[in-house]
């Protein structure tokens, strides 16, 4: 083969090398930048708006702080399902819950894709005389921001309800001085949650 006819074949055969390692690295970005499992650590303040119980008021607003974390799968584009832990402590008064949950998001508008509507449900596992179980839902709006694959901020604003189960009741008889219990008692609080949360 002469130097002519070498230059013709290397000069039709790197165009095609290039095109097919382009398209082979396309496919590979598209996975990496598509990641479908995420872990999200998330805080929550919620402030108390109303209880089915009417406690003692001693001029201190209800609210609750929430920690949660959360293993969330995208099971498409739009929509996400996954479960989580978390260890709440709601004030005035005050209760510790331990809640297990299942949660679902689903983003409704494509020009928001990591914008979502978001609800949990689940229920507080644990119960003992500094732990009370019950049920736990929310309802609210959510949007992430993703820097990294695996790293984003993600934010929440929703209505918490959560019950509190199990809770001994007291009377007092003002007459004897006398304290005697009266069972056990169910409360339901309704709380706005705002959340902020990291990513992984």
């Amino acid at each position: 083969m002469t130097i002519t006819n070498r230059y013709i074949l290397l000069s039709i055969l790197f165009p095609l090398i290039g095109i097919n390692t382009s398209s082979a690295q396309e496919p590979e970005k598209a996975i990496k930048k598509e990641a479908k499992f995420h872990v999200v650590l998330d805080y929550h303040y919620n402030f108390g708006l109303a209880s089915k119980e009417k406690w003692w008021d001693n001029g201190e607003r209800t609210g609750g702080h929430s920690l949660h974390l959360t293993a969330l799968y995208d099971i498409t584009p739009k929509i996400a399902a996954g479960i989580g832990i978390g260890a709440d402590r709601y004030t005035h008064p005050n209760f510790n819950t331990f809640p297990i949950y299942g949660t679902f998001r689903y983003s409704p508008i494509t020009k928001i894709p990591k914008g979502y509507l978001y609800t949990n449900l689940g229920y507080g596992c644990f119960a003992n005389e500094a732990i009370s179980p019950g049920w736990v839902w929310d309802l609210g709006i959510g949007y992430t921001k993703m820097f990294r694959k695996h790293f984003g901020l993600n934010f929440q604003i929703g209505y918490n309800l959560k019950e509190f189960a199990d809770i001994p009741s007291y009377e007092y008889n003002a007459d004897t001085g006398n304290t005697t219990y009266s069972g056990k008692i169910k409360d339901l609080r309704h709380s706005l949650s705002l959340g902020i949360g990291m990513v992984f």
